[in-house]
């Protein structure tokens, strides 16, 4: 049985997140869901080749940094990759 994890978001990302057009907030609300549902799943890589506990993930333009522990996902990095308006555009 697997353990459904509860997020957790640092200042920084719910600062950024709380300034995204909808559309982006959608597809960041859709890519946490997926994380949480497997964390450490085949659509998940190893951020750093030194570090084996952050992870990241991506989906539609949407990066995010995140760290799993026992019972939580902590995101502690959020950004948008679009190159018709720009990268790190917030």
């Amino acid at each position: 049985m697997q353990i459904r994890r509860r997020p957790e978001f640092t200042e920084q990302v719910v600062r950024f997140r709380a300034s995204m057009p909808p559309d982006d907030r959608k597809k960041f609300l859709r890519l946490v869901d997926r994380i949480l549902t497997d964390p450490e799943g085949p659509d998940s890589h190893l951020a750093y080749t030194t570090d084996t506990v952050t992870r990241s993930a991506w989906e539609d333009g949407v990066m995010v940094h995140y760290v799993v522990t026992t019972f939580a996902v902590i995101f502690f990095e959020l950004d948008i990759y679009d190159a018709s308006r720009g990268f790190n555009e917030y």
